[in-house]
């Protein structure tokens, strides 16, 4: 394939990306109409970690698909606003386990409407069947790129 050949508007992987990217945003101001100064990162983390109460942060960050280093920035900043805590493991004296705190709970369960309307509103259009042949085409693409990491 010639250079020339390639047009990022016809890459899906540009639309993929570009989707995310403008619902993140598009999510976020949603979450600051309701008043909360959040981003959807650090909602996402609060939801594996309400799945998860008790996990040790390389744990969360493998779930959540982040980083060590953004995983540590995104609990910094949620330890700081009181949304989740860090106790010390009984086995492993450098390690900690995560919990929301009631506080996070209340945020995490407050937002949940907000990001099920998000979806349905970006989602608008597609029929149940479309939204499952979606996720059976993307998840082998997703297992392909895991392979490679």
């Amino acid at each position: 394939m010639k250079v020339l050949d390639y047009s990022i508007n016809e890459s899906l992987g540009f639309w993929v990306y570009r989707m995310h990217t403008q619902g993140v945003a598009v999510l976020r101001r949603a979450f600051q109409a309701k008043g909360y100064d959040i981003t959807p990162e650090q909602w996402s983390l609060m939801v594996r970690l309400r799945e998860n109460q008790g996990i040790k942060q390389r744990q969360l960050g493998k779930k959540a698909y982040k980083d060590r280093h953004n995983t540590t920035r995104i609990l910094n900043q949620l330890h700081r606003r009181g949304y989740i805590e860090r106790r010390p493991d009984g086995r492993d004296k450098r390690a900690y386990n995560l919990f929301l705190t009631k506080l996070g709970c209340a945020v995490q369960e407050a937002l949940t409407p907000v990001v099920v309307a998000h979806y349905a509103d970006a989602f608008k259009g597609l029929t149940e069947h479309d939204l499952a042949a979606m996720r059976r085409i993307l998840e082998p693409i997703v297992g392909n790129l895991d392979e490679r990491l």
